[in-house]
């Protein structure tokens, strides 16, 4: 009798990754990536990080690479500032890492992780063609906003650069959707999550100093955290809180900017109604940022384009209701309006004035129920989670590569992956646009 074929068994992705030497290539080590990748180096056999730069200009941590094997990279950096369909500007760092293929070619990995789809991609996809058994796996962090108007040559080598790769990972469901359209496929992709820095997130029980009852005259402390810069919609949410205010004499509020950036002296200068008491409080160190975490009623994150926005992921661990705005890709997906915050719609200029009126109308009890919400929303977002999830990628682009038959897709983090259906429809106002 002819023998049966007997079927392989899927590839355990964490017993290949395990003995695996990984390179990952990123822009720079961000504060939050530190804890995630220390869980990543546990997990396999060596992580080397190849950084583009220490730190980008704009921004203004210190790296600290946390014990992590990190080189800096020889890199030419274009500077440029690009107009954006949701029309605002910003400034773009484009790096090209110019030591990449000679790098990857001394370090001989088992798998690289290349961030984004520009040049450390473009390197990494060439290595693997020239190395012929190293894997390669694209990491993405974009949302179809952040990406809105980029043009056809981009779309064409991201399409190429895409098809190449041993396996891709999305960071939440618009990233997904982006990378559909530019033909990935679900069979070769997987989410790696952001996690927050866990130095930034107040743990700690959260006091019921607001009562809510505006007779009292007490203010409602709203806080924003991130830098001022034109994306970040802080210009459009001072005029829509300001008009919000006018509207509601009789409420006060408290609106604490955390952060620093190029419109910082233009909001120092700006006029705002008598019940509003605007704080700006210049950049924080982590233990500061914690303390405001703590003291605040509500978190507003009034921006115009975040293909992610992981100061929602904070509050949200630290018990803050989140006033998202439905551009960012966390908000979209990580709030529940009445449950663990609201969404709204920058670009509408009643809406955040209609959000505000929701949460200001809620009981105490409601309020706490929403706060416990909060925090039960993101208690899977951990760095462990997140490395899982980054291992998983890096043993089925392995498999793949070795022609080996490929683990389930499993998602990690399944209950909070999926965009929150209630859009900011429900808080957009006939009104103007601001």
């Amino acid at each position: 009798m002819p023998e049966v074929p007997v079927p392989q068994r899927p590839t355990d992705p964490q017993l290949l990754a395990g003995d695996a030497h990984v390179v990952f290539l990123v822009n720079f080590v961000a504060p939050n990536l530190v804890a995630v990748l220390k869980e990543v180096a546990k997990r396999v056999g060596r992580l080397t990080v190849l950084s583009s730069v220490e730190m980008e200009a704009n921004r203004q941590w210190e790296m600290d690479a946390g014990g992590l094997d990190v080189i800096v990279q020889k890199t030419w950096t274009i500077t440029r500032t690009v107009k954006h369909p949701g029309g605002y500007e910003e400034h773009n760092y484009i790096h090209v890492p110019l030591d990449s293929l000679s790098q990857l070619r001394r370090l001989d990995p088992d798998a690289i992780v290349s961030l984004e789809l520009g040049a450390r991609t473009f390197f990494s996809s060439l290595h693997r063609t020239l190395s012929r058994t190293c894997a390669h796996v694209v990491a993405v962090y974009a949302s179809e906003r952040s990406e809105a108007g980029r043009g056809g040559i981009r779309r064409f080598v991201r399409r190429r650069l895409l098809r190449r790769a041993d396996w891709v990972t999305q960071n939440g469901p618009s990233c997904e959707r982006l990378l559909l359209s530019l033909g990935a496929t679900t069979q070769n992709m997987s989410a790696w999550n952001y996690a927050s820095d866990p130095e930034k997130a107040f743990l700690g029980e959260r006091l019921e100093s607001w009562s809510g009852d505006s007779g009292r005259g007490e203010a409602i402390r709203i806080l924003t955290v991130g830098q001022l810069a034109a994306r970040k919609g802080v210009v459009q949410a001072m005029e829509q809180l300001g008009l919000w205010a006018r509207q509601n004499p009789e409420r006060r509020v408290q609106w604490n900017l955390v952060g620093s950036g190029p419109l910082e002296s233009q909001l120092r200068g700006q006029q705002m109604p008598e019940n509003v008491e605007l704080i700006l409080h210049g950049h924080c160190d982590p233990d500061e940022i914690r303390q405001h975490y703590g003291a605040n009623d509500v978190m507003l994150f009034p921006t115009l384009g975040d293909e992610w926005g992981l100061v929602v992921d904070e509050a949200l661990f630290s018990g803050l209701a989140v006033i998202g705005s439905c551009h960012s890709q966390a908000a979209t997906t990580l709030l529940q309006s009445g449950v663990n915050g609201y969404l709204y719609d920058p670009e509408f200029i009643e809406s955040l004035g209609l959000a505000l009126s929701r949460y200001v109308t809620l009981t105490p009890e409601q309020r706490q129920e929403m706060s416990q919400r909060a925090r039960l929303s993101v208690r899977g977002r951990t760095p462990q989670a997140s490395a899982d999830q980054f291992v998983l990628a890096v043993g089925n682009a392995i498999a793949r590569r070795r022609g080996l038959p490929i683990s389930p897709s499993v998602d990690l983090q399944s209950d909070l992956q999926s965009e929150t259906p209630v859009r900011s429809t429900s808080l957009q106002s006939s009104g103007s646009r601001s």
